[in-house]
């Protein structure tokens, strides 16, 4: 564990940029998230750099989790919703569907009537870019995760017919006949 002995937003930026390698800035802003006295400047820019470090690394759960924190220190309600909509984004990429529908849920109740709307739309693009990217890496299983959420939400006809189309499809492939046949009646 490291020590951390800065407390100031520029004493923590100007040690945090005179580190070499990811991982030795991750301790460090881990470590100076741990301190009782760091301001609140401070731990905003230490959970905002953190989310960025994990999505380099891939660790998208604790992205989700580091961006979700930044949002309970965010002073608009733009950025807040920015760094809820991030974090489900996050939550998707790693594959947790529960943790992106409360993320865009917080994010919703932070928005006006109109962004609400947008926010709704940012889930929908963001569960089907997920779906699509996992079934191109062939991992099925959990598109089909995200193929089922979608098809509970709000969608015009195509696109329910397009994603019962791919359920169908692939559950026929597995030999899941009875699925294949409920996502066609439904």
């Amino acid at each position: 564990m490291v020590q951390v002995k800065e407390r100031l937003f520029q004493e923590v930026k100007a040690k945090f940029e005179s580190l070499n390698t990811d991982l030795t800035k991750m301790e460090y802003l881990e470590s100076a998230l741990r301190g009782s006295d760091v301001n609140m400047d401070v731990k905003k820019f230490a959970l905002g750099t953190l989310a960025f470090l994990y999505e380099k690394k891939l660790m998208f759960d604790k992205a989700a989790k580091a961006m979700a924190g930044k949002a309970g220190y965010d002073i608009t309600f733009r950025e807040k919703i920015e760094s809820y909509l991030k974090a489900a984004e996050y939550y998707a990429k790693a594959g947790n569907i529960l943790g992106a529908d409360d993320a865009f849920a917080r994010a919703s109740r932070e928005g006006n009537p109109d962004q609400q709307i947008k926010i709704a739309l940012a889930k929908k693009n963001t569960y089907f870019t997920v779906a699509n990217d996992l079934e191109r890496r062939m991992r099925m299983t959990n598109a089909v995760k995200f193929y089922e959420h979608l098809l509970g939400m709000k969608l015009d006809e195509l696109e329910k017919t397009m994603i019962k189309n791919k359920l169908s499809e692939y559950y026929k492939r597995i030999g899941k006949f009875a699925d294949a046949k409920s996502v066609e009646l439904r």
